[in-house]
């Protein structure tokens, strides 16, 4: 019984449920920018064929804020996220860019990654088609 007193009593728990009130509301406040991001990206790709760098590098970096700080409101570790300790680093991306059709020269070599096209004829048992009935 002394110690279902004691974990009441302890003001640590007490101060963490202030924090974590805190980043609730910060979660809520990121999950719109977030959404401002993602739509103003989409438009930018429609309009002018490609990504905004400064939009890409705040969006990984709101990213790993949201990882960090569901890790703290789940008890996962005790570090509070920014504002409390620094902004998470972003990593270098490649973007995101639309290059028109008539942009590409004939006989051009373009990389297309083999997992994105798809193969009718890959794999599996296929039947060969004779002719014949």
């Amino acid at each position: 019984m002394t110690d279902s007193k004691m974990s009441l009593s302890n003001t640590n728990t007490w101060i963490r449920l202030a924090y974590m009130v805190l980043f609730i509301l910060l979660l809520m406040a990121a999950r719109l920018v977030v959404t401002l991001v993602v739509v103003v990206q989409f438009v930018l790709v429609l309009v002018i064929g490609q990504d905004n760098e400064n939009l890409r590098n705040l969006g990984q970096g709101l990213g790993k804020w949201v990882y960090q700080t569901v890790m703290f409101l789940t008890f996962n570790t005790e570090s509070k996220p920014f504002p409390f300790d620094e902004w998470p680093e972003t990593d270098p991306a490649e973007g995101y860019s639309i290059r028109p059709s008539e942009q590409v020269e004939d006989g051009e070599f373009v990389e297309v990654d083999e997992d994105d096209v798809p193969s009718f004829t890959a794999g599996g048992d296929i039947e060969q088609f004779d002719g014949e009935k």
